[in-house]
């Protein structure tokens, strides 16, 4: 067995799928394309498929990644990426293969860079972004049914930048995780929105790229091979 890492882009109508209907639509991308998927092991096997760092429903993904096992002997080539291109509906888009080899690999994301449009007054929004910029703690409450939890953004958050555009302003920021989770982009546009005294709605959200520390072959291994077309 052999696996691969596929980067894609997730676009259009696309970025309204959830995390499981994704994962679904690359299955069945390869499926299309005539490259098979191996099978979990037991009495319902399943695709060994999965994507590490999950995209929130409604944004786009420039660069998201998918990690698969295929069978022995299925190569990746430059003529698999194209019938996996022609294979994908509109919005989703194969970028490259990395074959990574026998050993799984199990990235671990570091950080995620967003951007996004917030309506308003650009210069409202500017200043709002300064002052987080220049605050020392931000403390928001996140409440689920496993209660409530108090987080600083300023730990999880940085970079953040604001661009004026036509009706607002467009805000680019990084995530980053930590071992004990992440901040969400709703949570700091909630806050930016808060401050800038506008409607706290992200339109447009993208993700640009992902950082990855861990689980990825290193280049140097041999055995790595990327393709792109």
């Amino acid at each position: 067995m052999t696996w691969w890492l596929i980067t894609f882009a997730r676009r259009g109508s696309a970025r309204y799928l959830s995390h499981l209907d994704t994962s679904r639509v690359v299955q069945r991308t390869f499926a299309r394309a005539g490259v098979p998927i191996a099978l979990s092991e037991g009495m319902r096997p399943k695709p060994r498929i999965s994507l590490p760092l999950p995209l929130p429903v409604g944004a786009a993904g420039a660069s998201e990644l998918a990690v698969i096992e295929v069978p022995e002997g299925v190569e990746a080539t430059t003529d698999v990426l194209k019938a996996l291109r022609a294979a994908s509906p509109p919005g989703v888009e194969p970028l490259h293969i990395v074959d990574a080899g026998e050993r799984h690999p199990r990235p671990q994301a570091s950080a995620a860079e967003y951007a996004c449009v917030l309506d308003g007054d650009a210069g409202a929004i500017a200043a709002a972004v300064e002052r987080y910029s220049d605050a020392e703690h931000a403390i928001r409450e996140r409440v689920s049914p496993k209660g409530t939890r108090r987080l600083d953004l300023k730990d999880y958050a940085g970079d953040v930048v604001a661009t004026p555009v036509e009706g607002g302003a467009r805000v680019g920021f990084t995530i980053r995780r930590r071992s004990d989770g992440a901040a969400r982009p709703q949570e700091l546009i909630d806050l930016i929105a808060e401050w800038a005294e506008v409607e706290p709605v992200m339109r447009g959200l993208e993700r640009l790229g992902i950082a990855w520390d861990h689980g990825l072959p290193s280049p140097q291994a041999g055995q790595r091979k990327e393709l792109s077309t």
